[in-house]
């Protein structure tokens, strides 16, 4: 009788661990997948990418874009580029550590979250030279 009743004490015991393992990787994985479009209207603070002199010089221009983890306070936790020219890349990786977010919210919880936010950089010639212009993309076409 001993046996049978450390056995299911120790059962008891495997089935605690393996239940408080699981509840913690599920609230390390609790990030929600929101769009850029919703992202970017929870924008509390941002600064804009510096157009690089060198990438205006050579025209060097088109699209940055970033796959990033923001926490549920509403700063960014990690980015990691998906495209874009290097020179656009390290400018726009500069901005980002000053971009800050409402937190999101599930039924009325801040709410950890992943999505991607992208610029998009330009190269005017004027008769003065060349003017680069960023702007933050509205709508990111599905990327990996």
């Amino acid at each position: 009788m001993f046996r049978i009743g450390t056995m299911i004490a120790l059962l008891a015991y495997c089935c605690l661990v393996l239940s408080a393992v699981v509840s913690a990787q599920a609230g390390a994985s609790a990030r929600v997948q929101v769009s850029n479009e919703i992202m970017l209207g929870r924008v509390e603070h941002k600064t804009m990418p510096v157009y690089p002199e060198e990438a205006m010089k050579k025209g060097i221009q088109g699209d940055v874009v970033f796959k990033i983890e923001v926490d549920e306070t509403g700063k960014i936790t990690a980015s990691v580029p998906v495209s874009g020219d290097p020179l656009l890349t390290a400018a726009s990786k500069e901005a980002l550590r000053t971009f800050s977010f409402h937190p999101y919210l599930v039924d009325g919880t801040p709410t950890a979250v992943e999505t991607q936010l992208g610029f998009h950089f330009a190269v005017q010639k004027t008769t003065d030279g060349v003017n680069g212009h960023v702007e933050c993309m509205a709508a990111i076409p599905n990327r990996p």
